[in-house]
């Protein structure tokens, strides 16, 4: 039997410093760096597909069992009602959300139930305008979606908060009010360039692409 070595370059580790640039346009290397240090022991990490995964893979959890994601079904829409699960299930700890604009609008209404039994995740709508997976792989006007003004949902529901984010600062600012506020969900609507993905998505997308 004969063997092949396979020789892989590690895997690129998130900055532990961070310093805000407060008016500069927020990206997705820059929200995960950020993130990776907004993380605590109490918080579990719940991705959608696509950049919610591909970048929220490279956070680091602080306790075994803290990262939640569909990657082997690749289900859009899994991290809302994921996040209901997740805190009733275990109410000492608090769900950081990772979905992006086009899951959102599958399963986001979950909200509701959210507010109904009282839970407060916080939730990151990486909103990119679209399917920003399959843009790379087959690009048309199918990949666009309805633009909703996410930061307005909580007034649906008379509960929550909701942050626009365009930049650094914003962003700086909405973690601060995020992490003190428990009373209800928290949603943090990021603004980000259709084109703008993580380095790992780029990979798979080149390589699906190609076979489109």
């Amino acid at each position: 039997m004969k063997y092949r070595q396979i020789n892989l370059s590690p895997r690129p580790q998130l900055p532990q410093e961070y310093t805000v640039k407060t008016g500069a346009k927020i990206t997705i290397k820059r929200l995960f760096e950020r993130l990776n240090l907004f993380l605590t022991n109490d918080m579990i990490v719940i991705a959608d597909v696509g950049n919610a995964l591909f970048a929220g893979a490279d956070l680091l959890a602080h306790q075994k069992s803290r990262f939640l994601s569909p990657a082997y079904y690749a289900s859009l829409g899994f991290a809302i009602p994921a996040s209901i699960g997740a805190q009733k299930a275990n109410p000492n700890i608090r769900p950081l959300v990772l979905v992006g604009d086009g899951a959102f609008q599958m399963t986001g209404m979950e909200l509701s139930t959210i507010v109904r039994y009282g839970l407060n995740p916080i939730i990151f709508v990486l909103n990119n305008l679209g399917y920003g997976t399959e843009r790379p792989m087959q690009d048309g006007k199918f990949n666009d979606i309805l633009l909703w003004n996410y930061s307005q949902i909580p007034t649906i529901f008379n509960a929550g908060k909701g942050f626009n984010i365009r930049t650094e600062g914003e962003l700086e600012i909405a973690l601060k009010e995020s992490e003190s506020y428990t009373d209800s969900f928290c949603l943090l609507d990021v603004h980000l360039e259709p084109e703008d993905t993580s380095v790992a998505l780029k990979r798979l997308t080149k390589a699906l692409g190609e076979r489109v």
